[in-house]
Parts: C-alpha cells; structure tokens; sequence
C-alpha cells in the first residue's frame, strides 16, 4: 500500500555565518545566521534491518515542548524488492508517483535547509528538538515505527553592546546653554565689525531705551525679563567651579533718527549703562565686558527694509546704498514721498532701532578629561579590545557616566557578575544604553537556562 505525504520543503539559501553554534547531537550542524536566520545540515540514514520487502518513511521535524511542530521534507529509504516492486507498480498498474525522495536502505540523504524567523518564531523562542518521524510501508499496510531524536538546540542571541559617546561636562554653563542660546563657548567669540546683521545671530539678548535716551528703565518694554535673565546666567556660571564668564559682548546701538554725532555718542553710553546694570549686581571685572560702539544701526535698518513689502522699499534701499553722509542719508529718507515710507519706518521699524544692541555671553570650562577618558574606552571596544578598554575605564570608574561602558567591558572579558552589576547601577540612573544591554543580558541568560534543561 503507497501513503500520501506532505510536508513543508525549505531550501537551502547562501549566507554568511555571523554567530554559530552547535546543535546537540552526532552528524548535525545548526549555525544561525544573526538574528533572523537558522542554517541547519544533517545527515538522514536507514538501515537495512527492516527488510528487503519493506520501505522506511522518515520526516525530519523540529518541535518543542509546547507541541510548536515544522515538518522537513521527508525521505523514503526502499528495500531492494520494495524498490522494483514501486516501479512495476507505477509503470502497470498507473500507482501514485513519488512525492518525496526515494533512495535505497542504508544511503546516507543530506539535508541543508534555511529557517527564517519571520516564518516560524518559536524556533528562536524555545529549546527545539530534532526529531525523525518513522514509518514502514509494505505491499499492504503502515506501520508507525519508533522515532528517532538526533538533538536538541537553543537560539542564544549574541550580545552587541550598546555604547554611546558621553558629551563633556561643560559645568553650569554647558548646563544653562540647553535653554538659554544667549550662552556661547568661548571659542565661537568674534568682535564686533558693522558689517554683521546682529538681529540675525539667534540666542543674543536685547535691552530698550527711549528715543535719545541712555537711560536703563526695568519697566520699559520686556527690560525687566531680559536684564534678570543676563543677571541670573551670569551669576550662576561666576559661582560655578568647572566654568566660567570669559565675555561679556555689548554692542551699543542707536536709531539713525537725529544727527550721527549725537547718535553715536548714544550708542556708547547705552552699552556703558548695561555694563553698569550688570557689574553693579554681579562682582565682575572690567576686563571680562567686551563693549563695542555700533553706532547708527545702518546694517539693521537696510536688513528690516529689504525684508519688509512696502510702498518705497526699493526707493529707501537705494538712498541707503549710494548715500554715504549718514545725516544727509537720513534727510532723503524723511523726504522721500511726502514722508510716507519714513512713516512706516518710524512706526514699525526705528523702534527696535532704540536700543543698547547685542548682548552676548561667552563662557569656558575646566577641562573633562574624564569624558575624554571614557570615550577613548568606547572606541577601544567598538575595536573588540576590551580589555585594553577596561583598564583606562578602571581609572574613572567613580565617575557614574563610565558605569554603563565598564558594564560592556566585564561582560565581554568574562566577569559577568561584575558587568551586569554595573549595568544595573548605570540603568538605574537613567542610562538607555545600559538598558539596552540589560535586556539583552536578560534574554541570553534565559536562552541558556533554557540548554540546561
């Protein structure tokens, strides 16, 4: 009597081992092929010892505790009689055709299978075993015969480390730049020339004053907002140990209404009087102000008026490019159209002109040369020298930022306690990386409980 079989077939695909182990049992390779991929080979054979007359239907599967089952493609092993009597059958008598292979007792069939994760996850998920699946077929009946295990395996997933670099302690100044771009390190410092578009440099701060006056009023526009957060940035960097104020910028500014002389003089006393605001609440010596007298603002009005859309734009851009007497400048633009574009200016315009400019504050920091230390360990390890890497981070490990690094550098050189305990310290802090390699930590300790069994 011939049996109708069906299985699933899986092919062989080409792919580079990554991470290889062996599966448990004689004549059989399992290497999985990073995390989505398991390449697995054996050797299937059956003696003669069944008979001549008798044929061996042998299924290779793989299958868990859980009853989770992937039938391989199975192999039918023919006595010698049994084989002639197949072949007569399907010639004469029109008898089903063959639908797996067919070989002699006691041939040696290798099997060479791909297995994808995304097809069947629980292979990587549980401990699987290797069965064969047997029965014998004669000219009548099937019979189930005993099968056979040829080993069992367990997915242990590979641990890469999760490694970042750790930024500079900047101390409370690098702190307060998060929020407040007023803040800049000392070597992005540039002087003052008439040529740069203030109002365009993002994070300076502004303080107001009326038309012709140099006078410091809290209560004029938001001066009292800007003048208590220059105060208080200020003050915390100056009580700061790691960092410290290098320069304060004040660039004193005033609106081209009036004569230039006069405007001039202005612009000078409006940043002395901001340099006075700030040193007469906070101890700061003279050396650290870097005061520029900017004069007419120029620059920004011709910047405001070529950003604007207004009848005579074109016509007081042009005054302002081939004028060059600043006070004659200013006279043509009060004249030009009746004084209507001047009217627009004077409204919307001039009065962000009435100010003391720019203010900036440059600041420095002692240098970390812990942050150095551990960041020359970080790409020691992405080098696989980890013991090199442990050694340098041994001499910062009170710093808690090379906790979670000093985790991967036990782990990969064998202390694992040690490792996982510094990773437990570093993930409690709040550290991603550190979690990361917990989990994974986690999932190669249950995998190997799991070979144990």
């Amino acid at each position: 009597m011939m049996r109708s079989l069906s299985s699933i077939l899986l092919l062989a695909l080409g792919s580079s081992v990554c991470n290889a182990s062996a599966l448990r049992g004689n004549g059989v390779d399992a290497q999985w092929i990073d995390s989505t991929a398991l390449r697995l080979s054996f050797v299937l054979t059956e003696g003669d010892s069944v008979g001549s007359n008798y044929a061996v239907i042998a299924t290779p599967r793989l299958v868990t505790a859980k009853g989770d089952t992937l039938l391989l493609k199975p192999t039918v092993f023919r006595g010698k009689r049994n084989m002639r009597y197949t072949e007569r059958a399907r010639f004469y008598d029109n008898a089903q055709q063959a639908t797996a292979d067919e070989v002699a007792l006691g041939s040696e069939v290798r099997y060479d299978v791909m297995l994808r994760r995304a097809e069947s996850p629980w292979i990587w998920e549980d401990k699987v075993y290797l069965d064969v699946a047997r029965e014998k077929e004669g000219c009548c009946n099937v019979e189930d015969m005993a099968g056979r295990r040829m080993g069992d395996m367990v997915y242990v997933p590979q641990f890469v480390p999760a490694l970042a670099v750790v930024e500079d302690n900047a101390g409370k100044a690098g702190e307060l730049q998060k929020d407040n771009p007023v803040l800049m390190h000392v070597s992005q410092y540039k002087p003052y020339d008439n040529t740069r578009i203030l109002r365009k440099e993002k994070g300076a701060l502004y303080v107001h004053y009326p038309l012709n006056s140099s006078e410091l009023k809290r209560d004029f526009r938001d001066n009292a907002q800007t003048l208590d957060r220059i105060v208080d940035i200020t003050r915390s960097i100056m009580a700061d140990s790691t960092s410290s104020v290098k320069i304060i910028q004040i660039v004193g500014l005033a609106s081209v209404e009036g004569s230039q002389k006069n405007n001039v003089s202005l612009a000078g006393r409006r940043a002395d009087a901001l340099k006075a605001y700030i040193q007469k609440r906070v101890k700061i010596s003279d050396k650290l102000f870097d005061c520029a007298n900017g004069g007419e603002a120029w620059t920004e009005l011709r910047d405001q008026i070529a950003d604007g859309s207004f009848d005579g734009r074109d016509e007081l851009l042009h005054i302002i490019d081939t004028e060059k007497n600043p006070d004659k400048c200013e006279q043509m633009i009060r004249q030009l159209d009746g004084g209507r574009p001047y009217a627009y200016l004077r409204d919307n315009v001039l009065s962000d002109q009435r100010n003391s400019g720019y203010l900036r504050i440059y600041y420095d920091y002692v240098p970390d040369t812990a942050a150095k230390t551990i960041n020359e360990a970080t790409e020691l390890m992405q080098e696989e020298k980890y013991d090199e890497a442990l050694r340098k981070l041994l001499t910062v490990k009170d710093d808690k930022r090379a906790f979670s690094p000093l985790g991967v550098a036990y782990y990969m050189t064998g202390n694992r306690q040690k490792g996982l305990e510094y990773m437990k310290r570093a993930a409690a802090d709040g550290n991603v990386q550190a979690k990361r390699n917990l989990e994974q930590y986690e999932a190669i300790m249950k995998a190997e409980q799991l070979k144990e069994k």
